[in-house]
């Protein structure tokens, strides 16, 4: 019996299932199979992916990673309150000036109490009339120094 004849466009199929083929096996090599995170110095952090063939690290500044958090948590649909850990292994500093306590910092405004509410918006309005106030004290000094 006699090979059955193929056409242009079976070839043409099979031809691009071969491409296909051979496209998902490279895109396997480059595929991350871990995700890693660590801490280098200066309080920089560290994001590592190792792939069968190669690795890739990322160093990102304390700031870029609150960013990255807020988008992963916006991609999976949630709300995340942010604020700084109250042990020894927080790096950075925090401002702590704010009034009573800072156990709320970072929160939303849904998850703060009418005190704690209202504390804040004292702060902001006193911290808000000491910025016009320097700055007054500022144009002052400007306008008798050019004045004389």
């Amino acid at each position: 019996m006699a090979p059955k004849k193929v056409s242009k466009t079976r070839q043409k199929i099979h031809e691009m299932y071969e491409e296909n083929e051979l496209a998902n096996l490279k895109a396997n090599q480059t595929r991350a199979r871990s995700f890693t995170v660590g801490t280098t110095t200066g309080g920089i952090i560290e994001l590592g992916m190792r792939g069968d063939h190669a690795s890739l690290w990322y160093l990102l500044q304390p700031v870029e990673a609150v960013e990255i958090i807020q988008q992963l948590a916006a991609g999976a649909g949630l709300e995340v309150a942010l604020r700084p850990r109250q042990d020894f292994a927080s790096w950075r500093s925090w401002d702590t000036s704010l009034p009573a306590s800072v156990h709320w910092m970072g929160a939303a405004p849904w998850q703060l109490g009418e005190q704690q509410r209202a504390e804040l918006e004292a702060a902001k309005a006193k911290n808000i009339k000491s910025i016009e106030e320097s700055k007054e004290v500022y144009e002052n000094e400007m306008n008798m120094k050019y004045d004389s």
